[in-house]
């Protein structure tokens, strides 16, 4: 496999393909599809998908395969497909019949994000070493979440995928008159006698917030975000924050995996020691109660609700609470660096068989999200770190970061309005994907009834 990132030209993935694929998808739930995509000519391009009906996973030969991937695949019996060789045989068929040919596979994921797991490594890499592969998660069935990937026996690199032939990208926001940009702030930053926005649209804030910010006027930051929007944010932090915040020194640490380790994980490659300015992080995640200070629809909530994780909150509204008192959300370094917590292994307990001690994930949740802190925090006195819900990071997500990042305070930031970092797993996620240095992204957008957020803030040196 190249190590540049960059090189190959983009999947051509069609809307209208796309989109019939995606629908069909959502029809058939909840089952789990599985098929090939196929192309008339060009080897990079989807011109049609053909599914697979028949799934003989739970057959004798197969049941026991699957459930020595752990827990998870014991509980869930729609975890996993394999076809029958007749099956196989007769799309084989069906696809020269219409003159085409087979140039990757998808398949759906019911409960993950669009990852890519050491179980789907390892069935692609025995049975279709030649093919990409498409993974479509419908854990948001309104959101549905596509993404593919090369494999190869030197690991696995996720592609772009293009429309039509012209790769998706995200133009900088339309140029604006200074008066024009101040004009839509102040009508956007408006507050309501209690304090909250008038706006309910967290987008629109944020993006208005990155707007005045380009302006580079610190008077006018001043007046419309600090003394404006962000009013009363010192006195909510000292009164709801602080309390949870854990302190934390910083200094060096390696960040990422070693490439000779990276086997089909995604952007962690390569290690590299990264210097970290002290930083504080709550000691666990933003509770339903807590966000309900700014969301209070969040306050009807079932008392046993109140005390569990904020989720189903986009990327946009987590910043915006995190602005609204006085803090951020976490670089995607600090949080490495935090979860961690000094260890060199994989988790920041040193087996796999102690992560039930901390982690609520796939062997020990049957799938349901808890309160935070009840299992025992790693040595930094952070709780949860690992499972329960996945977590946003500050940072914009490029699998190539790590091979350009700086290494002092590295925090990757694009126009917002392209994929954010998730990280730390969740209820349903398998042991390797609570991993410390485990990466997935999701559109600022998204959301999800297993994805939260903690706070962060930056300390200053003494």
């Amino acid at each position: 496999m190249s190590d540049d990132l960059r090189r190959s030209d983009p999947i051509i993935l069609p809307a209208e393909v796309r989109e019939r694929l995606l629908a069909t998808i959502l029809q058939r739930l909840p089952r789990k599809s599985f098929g090939y995509l196929v192309s008339r000519s060009e080897p990079r391009r989807v011109d049609d998908f053909i599914l697979l009906e028949g799934n003989i996973r739970n057959t004798e030969e197969w049941k026991g395969r699957f459930e020595a991937y752990g827990q998870y695949f014991m509980e869930h019996d729609d975890a996993g497909f394999v076809s029958t060789p007749e099956e196989t045989w007769r799309v084989q068929k069906e696809i020269w019949k219409r003159g085409m040919t087979e140039v990757g596979l998808f398949h759906s994921h019911l409960r993950h994000p669009a990852n890519f797991s050491g179980i789907d490594y390892d069935m692609h890499i025995s049975r279709y070493p030649h093919l990409w592969h498409m993974i479509i998660s419908v854990r948001n069935r309104t959101m549905p979440q596509v993404r593919i990937f090369n494999i190869s026996s030197d690991g696995v690199r996720e592609e772009k995928i293009a429309e039509g032939g012209v790769t998706s990208s995200i133009a900088d926001p339309a140029e604006h008159s200074i008066d024009a940009a101040i004009a839509k702030a102040r009508s956007f930053f408006a507050l309501d006698g209690q304090g909250l926005p008038c706006l309910h649209n967290a987008e629109a804030i944020v993006r208005a917030i990155e707007l005045l910010r380009k302006l580079n006027d610190p008077n006018i930051i001043d007046e419309l975000v600090t003394r404006g929007l962000l009013a009363g944010s010192e006195k909510r932090l000292q009164q709801h924050i602080l309390p949870l915040m854990k302190p934390l020194e910083g200094g060096l640490f390696q960040m990422g995996t070693a490439t000779d380790r990276r086997r089909h994980f995604v952007g962690e490659t390569p290690c590299r020691t990264i210097a970290l300015s002290p930083f504080s992080i709550t000691s666990v995640t933003v509770t339903n109660a807590l966000f309900g200070l700014l969301d209070r629809r969040r306050l009807r909530f079932l008392k046993e609700d109140l005390l569990k994780p904020a989720v189903n909150v986009s990327w946009y509204e987590a910043t915006l609470f995190a602005l609204w008192v006085g803090c951020r959300l976490p670089m995607e370094s600090e949080w490495e660096f935090a979860c961690g917590a000094g260890s060199d292994g994989e988790w920041a307990c040193k087996e796999e068989a102690d992560l039930r001690r901390i982690a609520w994930y796939a062997d020990n949740s049957r799938g349901i999200i808890r309160q935070p802190g009840q299992l025992e925090s790693n040595s930094y006195g952070l709780h949860d770190m690992h499972g329960n819900v996945w977590e946003w990071c500050k940072d914009t997500y490029d699998q190539a970061s790590y091979v350009q990042g700086g290494t002092i305070d590295p925090v990757h930031l694009r126009i917002i309005p392209t994929d954010k970092v998730c990280r730390g797993g969740s209820v349903d996620s398998l042991a390797e994907m609570c991993r410390t240095r485990y990466r997935i992204c999701e559109p600022p957008g998204f959301f999800a009834s297993d994805l939260g957020f903690r706070l962060a803030r930056s300390r200053p040196l003494h």
